[in-house]
């Protein structure tokens, strides 16, 4: 018989009441797509700053602020729509 063996630090499963944004501030890492109880979460890999957007900042003005790569930073946020005071995950280089 074999045993399936898993880095459990790399999971996470969403319990009953539990919003996207409670996992995000307990994990420190983006959620992407829907949190629903019983549903298994890939937690992503790295470490990650969350950035509160100020007026007149895109996905592009934090890329250069950070010098972090655009596309990256839309696939980390899940391609939200960016707005003064929204919370964005921002890779540590």
């Amino acid at each position: 018989m074999f045993t399936l063996v898993s880095d459990r630090s790399r999971y996470f499963r969403v319990k009953r009441g539990q919003s996207a944004a409670e996992i995000e501030a307990q994990l420190k890492t983006p959620v992407n797509g829907a949190a629903f109880a019983g549903r298994i979460l890939k937690v992503a890999d790295g470490d990650f700053k969350l950035y509160s957007a100020k007026v007149g900042d895109t996905y592009r003005t934090v890329a250069l602020k950070f010098n972090a790569d655009e596309e990256e930073l839309k696939k980390i946020n899940g391609s939200k729509p960016v707005y003064p005071t929204c919370k964005l995950f921002v890779p540590i280089n």
